[in-house]
């Protein structure tokens, strides 16, 4: 059996589309167990309403705590020999859980990954639909080359090894997951399913990859990834969760056979982006009641902080890995000549400078 978790808040527009694909799907030995996270809109009545018609489906009901928590809760009530994760809103292929437990007896592997696309119309854009199984061992030069595109994306040294971040389209076995103490958390704002599929691969003895196009992320306003104010919510102890975040992403790649310069290219990649980001917490739309010269004190103590760690050289010069993604080629070039520039007075001791202008003029929003 496979257990399928779905966190459920607030999602009445497309659960039951997302409910009825996955009933359909030509797996029929499934179980789906949909989380409540503290929905206030009409969510709960449509699950129950379809698990009243379908045994298979499984409501429960927890206290707004994230999608984390909500995924670990589905993972907790689990029975099915295998597990995957899907969202709320997305689409499933008819084969798709077919496609993933076929993978997995095949091979023997502790994960099968799937291929995955988006849409904002709500069909599949473009698809793989050859089959291709590459099986990757623990220990050897093409697992290791894995992780590092896994944990570094476009830092990796080694692009041809990429593999998605995302939970999605993966099939796990449950007692796999369970015997090695894998979880979803977030230090900071929506990388907790990177950190899990990291925790995974590095845990897994035989990994699939499956070529074929199984999954497809919605696209919409509503969505938890594309909510404006939410993406833009402020987050406390900022400094001290985003460095709980960069030791986690220096420690999985610390024994991945990088040469040195790799590492350090890495390292100052997420130190970078740790001032960038922190200086968007302190000037964002999320922040309330927060004057001017408090949000500079502390942008000033963490970049005192991060000289105390040692600036690494290069790094004004040095564009974010994800700078402009999915934008036109001028909008990337303003947000390098953007980074640029703060990084530049934040380095040069004008925070207070860094502070107005992103406020006032250049607000972006630097995330994982």
């Amino acid at each position: 059996m496979i257990s399928v978790v779905i966190p459920l808040y607030n999602g009445q527009k497309y659960v039951r589309e997302t409910l009825e694909d996955v009933l359909n799907n030509s797996e029929k030995e499934i179980e789906v167990l949909v989380v409540d996270d503290g929905s206030t809109d009409g969510s709960a009545e449509i699950v129950k309403e379809i698990a009243g018609q379908d045994a298979r489906v499984r409501y429960f009901y927890k206290q707004n705590g994230g999608i984390a928590s909500a995924r670990n809760y589905g993972l907790d009530q689990a029975v099915g020999r295998y597990i995957c994760f899907l969202d709320q809103d997305d689409l499933v292929k008819p084969d798709m859980l077919e496609i993933l437990r076929e993978d997995m007896e095949d091979t023997g592997a502790d994960l099968v990954k799937a291929g995955a696309n988006e849409s904002e119309k709500g069909v599949f854009g473009k698809e793989e639909t050859r089959r291709s199984q590459r099986v990757i061992k623990a220990g050897t030069e093409e697992y290791q080359r894995c992780i590092q595109a896994l944990v570094m994306r476009e830092c990796a040294p080694n692009q041809e090894y990429q593999v998605s971040v995302s939970i999605w389209c993966c099939l796990f076995r449950t007692e796999f997951l369970r015997e090695k103490g894998i979880r979803f958390e977030s230090f900071c704002d929506y990388e907790d399913d990177w950190i899990t599929c990291i925790k995974a691969f590095k845990e897994a003895a035989v990994i699939c990859l499956e070529s074929r196009t199984v999954y497809c992320w919605r696209i919409h306003p509503e969505s938890e990834s594309n909510n404006r104010v939410k993406r833009d919510r402020y987050i406390e102890n900022f400094s001290g969760k985003y460095g709980k975040l960069r030791d986690f992403f220096l420690n999985a790649i610390g024994e991945s056979g990088l040469t040195r310069e790799e590492y350090l290219v890495f390292a100052r990649e997420l130190q970078k982006r740790g001032l960038l980001w922190n200086l968007s917490n302190e000037t964002g739309r999320g922040i309330e009641g927060r004057s001017a010269e408090v949000s500079c004190l502390q942008v000033k103590d963490l970049v005192a902080e991060e000289r105390k760690r040692g600036l690494h050289k290069g790094m004004i010069l040095h564009p974010l890995s994800t700078t402009g993604y999915g934008v036109s080629r001028w909008k990337k070039y303003y947000h390098v000549i953007r980074e640029a520039l703060l990084m530049w007075l934040l380095l040069n001791h004008m925070e207070e400078a860094a502070v107005w202008l992103n406020k006032k003029c250049l607000h972006g929003r630097w995330h994982i």
